[in-house]
């Protein structure tokens, strides 16, 4: 049902309301939550400004003015990138593990101040690498309770029969990062100073995300927080039982690949195109286009995957992926237009990523133990992240281009595609049914 809202006290009784919501009793601890839309809209919010847009599209932005300031080469940058999402492959598992004992909501608000926090000190850096590379663990750290699952746990309990398009409009949030804060923040960095834009996007985190997910990101239709909230009875029981599955490790692998080619594109991106020709200026409004293809996709995906097979939609975004970089890995100053084409397809497939993700979670392997599996696979898709942009960097520095890693990261795109098609379908009227 959806907007199904299942949660309460041991005092407290359940009733079922016209409405089609759960309504509690008195003695119930807290009031249901006003709209479960809410809750996607301060997700998207979070997301936009959060961790996954930082690593995917703000990085990038400032690899330039960091390089000049400092002397410190391409690689050299980027390897805090990848220590950053390294450090996320190793706190994942006991963030989800986290997400299923205490809640979306008590991971979020004290994540957000300490996200902050921490773009507040890369302003201060003094200019020593080490230094560079303990502040983006302490990012990473800061960060564990704004990643996706955090937010999409809230969703995925909130929707059924609408879950796909409700998960692509909240994960939407992170394409709209990267419309909007790639040439945003470099005119930071042009009137203020890289330092003045690491802090602007800090404030914008405390000034208008801590705000919106203390008033409105409710959790109480998510997973329980102790035994006398009900405990969903669909899907695998626990982390053992859903790593005895095919499916498990199906997306292991495909979020390895995706990782990989997700961030090798976005966190690099600026610098590719600043290769190609443009300006520091050009180069951040024509990464938009990556986002525009990531908001895209994003809401296409979400709204396709309830009324498609998952898997053939899994297909063809990552095949336009795929087709994107592969004509990326040719472009050049001269060809904007093909380069803004090339870069919208590119964003589709990522734009679709995290909503498969968590569907694919969520129907094939159920909600009793979503966080630890969500935390797993994130953490596949993390160490992905940590090779792309390193990897990328290297083969720049030792082919004088990036041409040859595009097409290593079409590559990855299109056989991950083509891994979904291992997934069984599931039948009609039996979405919820795990596959072993």
């Amino acid at each position: 049902m959806s907007g199904q809202h299942e949660a309460a006290t041991a005092s407290g009784a359940i009733q079922s309301g016209g409405d089609g919501r759960i309504h509690l009793e008195a003695g119930a601890v807290r009031a249901l939550p006003r709209s479960g839309g809410w809750v996607v809209a301060t997700s998207m919010l979070g997301l936009m400004l959060g961790y996954s847009t930082y690593i995917s599209y703000v990085f990038g932005v400032f690899v330039r003015p960091l390089g000049a300031e400092f002397g410190w080469n391409r690689p050299q940058i980027a390897f805090a990138l990848t220590l950053c999402n390294w450090f996320v492959v190793a706190l994942s598992p006991l963030a989800g593990f986290l997400l299923d004992r205490v809640g979306p909501r008590r991971m979020l608000l004290p994540s957000v101040v300490g996200l902050a926090g921490m773009l507040f000190a890369l302003a201060f850096q003094p200019g020593s690498l080490p230094v560079f590379y303990a502040l983006h663990l302490g990012l990473a750290l800061a960060a564990l309770g704004t990643l996706p699952a955090v937010y999409t746990r809230a969703i995925v309990g909130w929707f059924d029969a609408r879950r796909g398009i409700a998960l692509g409009i909240a994960l939407a949030g992170v394409g709209l990062g990267g419309i909007v804060l790639p040439p945003a923040l470099q005119g930071a960095i042009g009137a203020l100073g890289w330092r003045g834009a690491y802090g602007a996007l800090g404030g914008a985190m405390l000034v208008l995300v801590l705000p919106a997910a203390f008033r409105f990101f409710d959790d109480a239709a998510s997973a329980p927080v102790s035994a006398a909230v009900p405990v969903p009875t669909h899907g695998v029981a626990n982390l053992r039982e859903a790593a005895r599955t095919r499916t498990f490790w199906l997306l292991m692998g495909i979020f390895v690949l995706l990782g990989t080619m997700t961030l090798g594109i976005s966190a690099s991106l600026v610098p590719i195109l600043t290769d190609f020709g443009l300006s520091p200026q050009g180069a951040a409004a024509m990464a938009s286009s990556l986002g525009v293809g990531v908001l895209v996709g994003r809401v296409a995906s979400g709204l396709l995957i309830d009324r498609l097979p998952a898997r053939l939609v899994a297909l063809a975004c990552l095949l336009a992926s795929s087709a994107g970089l592969a004509g990326l890995s040719r472009g050049g100053a001269d060809t904007g237009p093909l380069i803004a084409v090339c870069l919208f397809l590119a964003g589709f497939g990522i734009g679709a990523e995290f909503d498969f993700m968590s569907w694919f979670v969520s129907r094939y392997l159920g909600l009793r133990a979503y966080g630890r599996i969500y935390g797993w696979t994130y953490a596949a898709f993390q160490l992905g992240c940590g090779l792309g942009p390193l990897l990328m960097a290297l083969v720049r520095e030792r082919s004088g281009g990036y041409g040859p890693g595009l097409l290593g990261l079409s590559a990855a795109a299109a056989l991950a595609g083509l891994l979904f098609l291992a997934f069984p379908p599931l039948a009609q009227g039996t979405k919820r049914e795990a596959s072993k």
